[in-house]
């Protein structure tokens, strides 16, 4: 959008959503921090697995959830994904209440790598004192191999996060769009007379019922395993 849009203000993301944004944020980065040197494996499992529940509750919030935070809403095809790429030439914008289609996949990109990072986690060791719940279950070869694959994944992670972190600049800079104060708002800007349907907003009640049913079933995991 241009300096000169006239614009209109609508609610895209509600607060579970923003929440769980910035907390798998926090979480992630303490998760780094605490598998280095100076940090702490105790303090790195208990955030890994604060991060799964927090996954598990936005796959389901991405079924049960308000309507710009359901995969149904955002997932589109690989064709929609090229068409809107090639519309990114043009100098008009594209109105997008959520995720526009280029983002939607990111989106899914971002989550699939970060729960195979903790799902590898759970089966993980460190050879000495340390090993996730489940590797007692698997054999000490799949056990190394599941340690590997979670230490080489995070730099995926961070491949995947510099190209998102970019897209996000570019927005900013070229198409004048800034994608990170409506997730910090729920508030987006969109073009006047886009007539864009405002989103249904699901109840916080069933967000916190849901992240405590995920909570729990990852506790159940850790407890008895």
């Amino acid at each position: 959008m241009t300096p000169h849009t006239k614009t209109e203000t609508q609610t895209v993301w509600d607060l579970p959503t923003r929440l769980f944004h910035w907390s798998l944020l926090t979480l992630i980065v303490a998760c780094w921090w605490t598998s280095t040197e100076n940090g702490d494996m105790d303090w790195h499992m208990r955030c890994g697995y604060a991060v799964l529940a927090l996954l598990l509750f936005r796959l389901v919030w991405g079924v049960l959830g308000s309507t710009t935070a359901r995969f149904s809403n955002f997932v589109t095809s690989p064709r929609a994904v090229i068409a809107y790429i090639a519309d990114m030439r043009k100098n008009a914008p594209v109105p997008h209440v959520g995720h526009n289609p280029a983002g939607g996949w990111m989106v899914l990109a971002l989550l699939a790598m970060v729960l195979f990072i903790s799902a590898s986690g759970l089966f993980a060791n460190d050879d000495m004192m340390i090993e996730g719940p489940l590797a007692h279950y698997v054999g000490k070869r799949f056990s190394d191999l599941a340690t590997a694959l979670h230490e080489s994944s995070f730099y995926t992670l961070l491949a995947l996060v510099t190209l998102h972190l970019t897209a996000i600049v570019f927005y900013l800079l070229v198409k004048k769009e800034n994608l990170v104060l409506p997730m910090l708002t729920g508030i987006k800007h969109l073009p006047q007379g886009s007539n864009a349907p405002a989103p249904h907003t699901q109840k916080t009640w069933l967000a916190l019922l849901t992240l405590g049913c995920t909570s729990g079933a990852v506790w159940a995991l850790v407890m008895f395993a």
